[in-house]
């Protein structure tokens, strides 16, 4: 009987890793998918109100050519230069909104499946990287399933990360094709799929660093290998010039539609950019390593001067971190160590300028997507490196001394995966929950962040869409006594006062909000609604058409001066808005309703 159960494990472990990759990939994936399938039944929450429910330009084919004309926020923004250029994201959305409508079950498949799309693709480099198929698996396994990504996974507006991944991924792995055969066919469809990743988000500008960096990396493995420093940097400028054409398109196209490369979202001096970093860069690193107590909020102070805790601390923690994992890059792969560490850091640097974010969103797991993939290389490497049985397996087996296999696999590999899938699994859908609807993501979000001006004040919002206008008070009182001007506070009182029917107090918190802010569209539309029910008619009209002015797509704007004007004897201007609305979205019958009895009435007034 031993000997039987002998030859079985000799047979078993003769049976090629390759023969076993259909079987891995399945697992990894299945698992993956297990993990996430819990948000098929999420709400749309935070920025897909606006982004998805209340975007006419998702709506409708028609407004496709304006994804390539405008920023990503121009519905609520329209004056904004902004620095986000997303068209194809924005073709995503519209793509969805044509299968799904508003049903967010639908959206939601759509984001677990585009993870799984870059879950296989991250698979696909590893194992090209290493020629491994238990890197692979382990490295697939780690990505798909670290928390981390709960949130552009469960939160539908998130995907414009993992769209860009996959174009990312896509245009590496043709590239390493390129390496192979058919080099101009393969730089041909990386330079393609190039332009598709940062026409979805800006972050995939970073390839041509990536594909530079293994180039010389990996020298050996090519023509460029034979050569000196000089020769080997010029076969690498000329593989990475494959992408300059791409690249000139589209900085030239984002130059013109955003008015710019880029706009100072937040204003800071450089000694608190450069001090800031650390503190951002080791958050990552703290919560790879710790995935727990995750959230979409975070107070985020700046820091100018060389702080200890804040500064001196983190920068100590980041750098002893990168030291520990060079030191082992001959234990796990020197090549593979260094190219997963330059994957890690090239993705993450556009957004360590806190200039170029809002105050409050300097940091967010979703920017550690795409450099997760080099961590998740290097969590691969050394999980593989660990649980790595006898060089010969038959002899291990035939001897009685080796680690049992299980499906021809070393039982200890199996355990290290299962021990990885359920601990990172089970974390991630306890993370995932947290984005089941508004309220409960931005209780959470209050609770662990309550100086956080963007949860605060949506915490206080949904509060008073509950109707629980007491705890919206005391949030929004609190708010006003941390800063004065926050413009916000007082526009989530007024909408508070007039829910309540105090249009008097609403109609004071109201003016504040846009004497604070005369950009905010909001802020005078429901000044205007609240002048209505105080009898001010002329007030109404003046602070609605200035919403009008400053959001002139906006159908509900639209539709609410225009009753005003009708209801002050204006249809002709009323027309105006009416027909304004069925341009932007076609069809719409409350606007239609309203234009027929304009018309008709003009008819009237036009017979007498």
């Amino acid at each position: 009987m031993t000997q039987e159960r002998t030859k079985a494990r000799i047979a078993a472990a003769s049976i090629p890793e390759s023969s076993r990759e259909p079987l891995v990939i399945a697992v990894v994936l299945a698992v993956t998918l297990a993990s996430y399938i819990g948000t098929l039944w999420d709400d749309f929450v935070y920025d897909d109100d606006i982004q998805i429910v209340r975007n006419f330009y998702v709506q409708f084919w028609r407004h496709v050519p304006h994804y390539f004309i405008s920023q990503v926020w121009s519905q609520m923004f329209p004056r904004a230069a902004g620095n986000y250029y997303r068209p194809l994201f924005l073709l995503w959305l519209r793509v969805n909104d044509a299968l799904f409508g508003l049903r967010p079950a639908g959206w939601h498949a759509m984001s677990i499946a585009l993870h799984l799309l870059v879950t296989l693709l991250v698979y696909f480099v590893a194992r090209k990287l290493t020629n491994q198929v238990s890197v692979a698996a382990f490295t697939a396994l780690v990505f798909g399933l670290h928390p981390m990504h709960a949130e552009v996974v469960a939160w539908i507006s998130g995907a414009t990360e993992s769209l860009c991944a996959v174009f990312v991924l896509g245009a590496f792995l043709a590239y390493l094709k390129s390496r192979e055969s058919d080099a101009v066919i393969w730089m041909t469809i990386s330079s393609l799929l190039f332009g598709f990743a940062v026409f979805s988000k800006e972050t995939g500008v970073v390839l041509p660093v990536l594909v530079f960096g293994h180039c010389w990396i990996y020298a050996q493995d090519s023509a460029a290998g034979t050569q000196d420093g000089v020769k080997r940097f010029m076969v690498c400028v000329r593989t990475v010039l494959w992408y300059a054409p791409m690249a000139l398109f589209y900085l030239a196209v984002r130059m013109l539609v955003l008015r710019g490369l880029g706009h100072t979202v937040t204003r800071l001096t450089l000694s608190q950019v450069i001090f800031s970093i650390p503190s951002m860069v080791a958050f990552y690193v703290k919560k790879w390593f710790l995935p727990i107590h995750l959230d979409e909020f975070y107070d985020t102070p700046y820091w100018g001067t060389p702080n200890f805790w804040h500064v001196i601390l983190p920068a100590f923690l980041v750098i002893a971190v990168f030291a520990a994992i060079w030191a082992a890059r001959n234990y796990l792969g020197a090549r593979e160590v260094k190219f997963a560490l330059l994957w890690v850091i090239v993705p993450l640097l556009p957004v360590l300028d806190a200039r170029m974010l809002p105050q409050d969103e300097m940091i967010h797991e979703r920017y550690f997507y795409l450099p997760s993939v080099g961590a998740a290389l290097l969590v691969g490497l050394l999980v593989d490196k660990w649980t790595r049985g006898p060089r010969v397996a038959a002899k291990s087996a035939a001897s009685g001394a080796g680690s049992a296999l299980v499906f021809g696999v070393p039982a200890v590999r199996v355990v290290a995966a299962l021990v990885l899938a359920t601990s990172l699994g089970l974390l991630t859908v306890q993370e995932s929950e947290y984005w089941t609807n508004d309220y409960i993501l931005f209780q959470r979000g209050y609770t662990m962040a309550p100086h956080n001006p963007t949860v605060r004040l949506d915490y206080a919002e949904e509060l008073t869409n509950r109707r629980d206008f007491a705890t919206a008070q005391s949030v929004l009182t609190q708010a006003l006594a941390d800063n004065p001007n926050e413009w916000r506070a007082y526009l989530d009182l007024g909408q508070l006062d007039y829910q309540e029917g105090n249009f008097a107090d609403a109609e004071r918190q109201l003016r504040r909000a846009s004497e604070l802010d005369a950009n905010s569209a909001d802020a005078y539309a429901n000044l205007g609604l609240a002048d209505l029910h105080l009898g001010r008619m002329d007030d109404a009209l003046g602070n609605l058409r200035t919403a009008v002015a400053i959001r002139p797509n906006d159908p509900a704007f639209l539709f609410a001066y225009g009753v005003i004007l009708e209801a002050n004897g204006n249809c002709i201007l009323a027309n105006d808005q009416f027909r304004a609305i069925l341009d932007i979205r076609p069809g719409e019958s409350y606007a239609e309703m309203q234009l027929a009895r304009c018309q008709q009435t003009i008819a009237r007034t036009s017979r007498n």
